[in-house]
């Protein structure tokens, strides 16, 4: 039998007590907002413990120390990476980057309660062990319906909702109205296989490095990554998208791989998930609703990093919730303010760098070996082109080279890059707009996949 175990309202009710939605109710309690919810399927102890790459820009936590999360004090820096390198698919190309002093590792798990608990402190309403399930419009509020320890239901009013609620998002892919056509493939999502180790005597290479392997022989189209945390310990793992999945076991492949490279490896963690690999979907809000992080597909597509963006996705829309809710002021219309900073901050970058996606996920061991030998697929510098004009400016140089190459994979390249530029520089300014730019921004990546995809 199911009870009621309590009805209440409150001004904010933010989905997911993780990156995002931490930084969602934070900086909303922070902004002035009294009543906010705070739901996560978790208990409080286990909040933060999750499958991660556990990589994060070392200047967002130098933000989350100015915020007043004590980031320091809690110790959740595990290392800070010296150098990077890109690994072709024979082995025999390193592309290496000095990266000293842009990526962190962190202690996934302290990382994760540090925010919970400032946010918590800031007197935001933590639901754990608390599960939602669906929700309703009633005039200009949405109800929603959880239940709390698997039998106990629970009613929450409000008249907006943040969902960060990870990649399995209930409100982007059934409740919220967003469009269907804008919902994951599976080509757009890895299946990720982690493990957290001890090496004994790691090879200098792997010392204070991150490493990223690409074969499509291996992981069509995925990666294998090393990041290293210091005192011998590495996050390490393989990706493969979820349309090879049947086919192909990340776990396999990545233990096979462990038993020839390294002796004496201690397990400490394992385990696996899914993380979503493409651009942002076309709008991240609708009446009364905004979606943030990976809820929202705001990862870097390339190797579906999200711990940066869903900080910031999650802060953002904490300062507009300030704004809005006291104003009621909640229309899809209202929200559109949250679509322009997150296109213009993450955007426009993630939208070129997903056609680099749809590259390699669809590019041969021997073409890739080519293109990474000859320099004329510079990897390293395309991971870490962080600003969107130094994208945009190496792209067009490369292109260059590519359009006299004789491979559709490379020579029509350009062509699609300035597709894509043209498109997301005239993003809809209102709700209004957005059907046909959808359309064309959707095309785009449909006609390059199709131009060369492996069958």
């Amino acid at each position: 039998m199911v009870d009621v175990l309590v009805s209440e309202n409150f001004d904010l009710v933010v989905i997911g007590a993780g990156t995002a939605g931490c930084l969602a109710a934070y900086a909303a309690a922070k902004e002035g907002l009294s009543k906010i919810a705070l739901v996560d399927r978790k208990p409080q102890k286990l909040i933060g413990k999750k499958i991660c790459g556990d990589g994060i820009g070392t200047k967002h936590l130098d933000f989350l120390q100015e915020l007043g999360f004590p980031i320091k004090e809690n110790n959740v820096l595990a290392n800070v990476v010296k150098t990077a390198h890109i690994i072709s698919p024979d082995k025999k190309k390193d592309y290496t980057l000095p990266v000293q002093g842009q990526l962190a590792i962190i202690n996934r798990y302290k990382f994760g309660q540090t925010l919970l608990e400032e946010t918590v402190n800031q007197g935001v309403k933590l639901f754990e062990n608390t599960t939602f399930k669906t929700m309703k419009r009633e005039s200009n509020k949405l109800q929603l319906q959880l239940i709390k320890d698997g039998s106990e239901t629970i009613t929450l009013t409000t008249p907006l909702i943040i969902d960060g609620s990870g990649i399995n998002s209930k409100i982007r892919e059934e409740l919220g109205g967003f469009d269907e056509k804008a919902q994951l493939k599976d080509e757009e999502q890895y299946y990720c296989y982690r493990e957290i180790c001890h090496i004994d005597a790691p090879p200098e290479i792997y010392i204070d490095s991150a490493i990223f392997e690409f074969s499509f022989d291996l992981t069509k189209g995925g990666y294998k990554w090393f990041f290293s945390r210091g005192k011998n310990e590495y996050n390490m793992g393989t990706g493969i998208p979820k349309s090879w999945i049947k086919d192909v076991s990340p776990k396999d492949v990545y233990q096979n791989d462990m038993k020839n490279r390294f002796s004496n490896i201690e397990v400490i963690d394992a385990g696996g998930g899914f993380v979503p690999t493409r651009h942002p979907i076309p709008t991240l809000v609708k009446d009364n609703i905004i979606l943030i992080g990976d809820a929202g597909l705001i990862v870097n597509p390339l190797h579906g990093g999200g711990l940066s963006p869903s900080l910031a996705s999650g802060y953002i829309a904490g300062k507009i919730a300030a704004t809005q809710v006291p104003n009621e002021n909640l229309s899809e219309n209202d929200l559109w303010l949250f679509n322009k900073k997150i296109h213009e901050r993450y955007g426009l970058r993630y939208s070129i760098l997903d056609l680099y996606r749809i590259l390699l996920q669809n590019i041969p061991d021997d073409e890739l070996n080519d293109a990474l030998h000859k320099e004329y697929l510079p990897l390293g510098s395309i991971f870490y082109a962080r600003e969107y004009n130094v994208l945009m400016k190496l792209s067009r140089k490369l292109g260059e080279i590519w359009s006299q190459l004789p491979n559709p994979r490379f020579n029509r390249l350009p062509e699609f890059i300035e597709k894509v530029y043209e498109c997301t520089n005239n993003y809809p300014q209102s709700p209004t707009e957005l059907e046909p730019w959808a359309k064309e921004y959707r095309d785009i990546y449909a006609d390059y996949y199709d131009l060369i995809a492996v069958r």
